[in-house]
């Protein structure tokens, strides 16, 4: 059963997954508010986010900015169909946009000036490919915001260290500049943000 419940929240489906969204949804809440503060928004600013899950952070981007637009990829159809169901007004208004897929292969027909990834990276399947990828798809100036909360069995504040201190090797070695690693104190484990630019 928590085999089952763990790889929920990876791709989501079915009964176990509406639970793993809902749950998500309420945990994933002030560390959404924080990656978002981080990333600070401007108005008109294009903003991509990777694993949109149920869509918390698209509807409290989109409820505090003017002027914005977000696109969202995220593997999973069931989160898509969540998120849609959670940014209609937004959808219909044509200043959000879904998409299911990887992010490797993700191929927009614009640039941004903002990407967010809450609790999704360490799921990459390719991430210094991915990376690299999100490095061409961001605007000169712009910036990237990547925050996870580790969920693996025994994670410790130790794990979290770590985990900031590879996201920020990645960063670099994907050409983004100004790294910098901050930590938000939540429910159950020590969660980390690491920041970087295109220059």
């Amino acid at each position: 059963m928590i085999d089952s419940m763990a790889k929920q929240f990876e791709k989501p489906k079915g009964i176990l997954g509406k639970l793993a969204g809902t749950i998500m949804y309420f945990e994933n809440r002030k560390i959404n508010k924080w990656s978002i503060q981080k990333l600070q928004v401007h108005k008109n600013d294009r903003i991509l986010e990777i694993g949109f899950g149920p869509g918390y952070g698209i509807k409290t981007l989109m409820s505090n900015y003017r002027g914005i637009e977000v696109d969202g990829i995220d593997i999973s159809a069931k989160m898509k169909n969540e998120a849609a169901k959670r940014n209609k007004e937004w959808i219909e208004q044509g200043k959000v946009q879904l998409t299911t897929g990887d992010v490797a292969n993700f191929q927009p027909e614009r640039s941004y000036n903002k990407i967010i990834s809450v609790n999704n990276y360490p799921l990459w399947e390719k991430p210094l490919t991915s990376l690299h990828h999100l490095h061409r798809l961001l605007k000169l100036g712009g910036r990237i915001v990547l925050t996870v909360q580790p969920r693996e069995e025994g994670s410790t504040a130790q794990t979290t260290n770590q985990l900031g201190e590879r996201m920020k090797k990645d960063l670099l070695s994907a050409g983004f500049k100004n790294p910098e690693i901050s930590y938000l104190q939540v429910r159950p484990i020590l969660t980390v943000c690491v920041t970087a630019e295109k220059k």
